[in-house]
């Protein structure tokens, strides 16, 4: 059996911090919830629009002005919301990756921790057997096997790789999906007998909810990716300074600081839906298990060539 040189393996499973997981995921899950909702109710209106303008055509006035509507509401009120909901999701996976990596709490950057009350109504309830089974190792476990100032940073790694490359897929999907969208209500509305003034009322504008969004968000996620991009490049610098024997406490402020950055990037993302992240799951998931277990072993080789020096 493998000696754990560290106790990230075990810290991620503890019921206080499986609990931090469950809060997390609940606050982003409310969030997540106000979004499809917002995006059904904007793509249910030009769709309802097209089906009811060809025959009682005194609606239209006022489902362009529903559209209207809707488009002010979430610049104006929702979005605002999202925000504060983003901000606590960060905060509470910033309280579990700071206790499972041992890192200090950063109050100049992330502020105070969230209020145990709010942690405590959020994960009051277990999630499905499925999400809580997730809970139960986070980071790869192989991690385990490295001291922990090298171990925090292969943790920080999948964090940044995952995130990206979900981001990145789901904003080119986001972009072709409205896309098409778009076309098929066009064609549908004329092959229903709109005309182009017609289909400006009961389409363009009810349409611009959901196309201000998309475009937004698409927007928003490629940024993110590329943001998060730019970060792995920080990641490979300390990951070459930690290779080449540079001293653990170092190291440990290095991945501090690495830490700041991706709270950061967190409060300021956009939602990823979570059928996207099921849909996407088993790839990413695989994808991130070998990148772990190649990363632990090219440590422990760097560590054996150390130790025969």
């Amino acid at each position: 059996m493998q000696t754990l040189q560290n106790d990230i393996p075990t810290r991620q499973a503890l019921d206080e911090n499986k609990r931090l997981l469950r809060a997390r995921d609940r606050s982003y899950r409310t969030a997540k919830l106000t979004q499809g909702m917002l995006v059904i109710l904007s793509i249910s209106l030009p769709l309802s629009a097209i089906y009811f303008a060809p025959n009682f055509p005194q609606i239209k006035p006022y489902v362009a002005l529903l559209g209207l509507i809707l488009l002010l509401l979430e610049t104006a009120v929702i979005d605002q919301v999202q925000k504060g909901r983003l901000k606590l999701g960060a905060k509470i996976q910033e309280q579990f990756d700071t206790e499972v990596f041992k890192l200090p709490w950063n109050r100049f950057v992330t502020g105070a921790r969230a209020e145990s009350e709010d942690i405590r109504s959020l994960s009051a309830k277990p999630l499905s057997k499925r999400r809580e089974k997730h809970f139960q190792a986070w980071y790869e476990p192989c991690v385990g096997r490295l001291p922990i100032h090298l171990a925090r940073l292969v943790c920080q790694r999948t964090n940044i790789s995952y995130d990206s490359r979900l981001r990145r897929r789901y904003g080119n999907w986001l972009l072709f999906l409205t896309i098409v969208f778009g076309i098929a209500l066009s064609l549908i509305g004329l092959n229903r007998g709109l005309l182009v003034p017609d289909l400006v009322m009961t389409l363009v504008v009810p349409f611009m909810p959901v196309l201000n969004w998309a475009l937004k968000e698409r927007l928003q996620q490629v940024n993110a990716a590329a943001s998060l991009t730019n970060l792995v490049g920080e990641w490979d610098k300390i990951w070459t300074k930690a290779l080449d024997g540079d001293d653990s406490v170092h190291i440990t402020a290095e991945s501090r600081a690495l830490q700041d950055a991706i709270y950061q990037k967190r409060e300021r993302s956009p939602l990823v839906f979570d059928w996207v992240y099921d849909l996407l799951r088993s790839s990413n998931e695989d994808e991130a298990y070998h990148a772990a277990e190649e990363l632990v072993a090219q440590a422990e080789k760097k560590l054996q060539e150390a130790s025969n020096a």
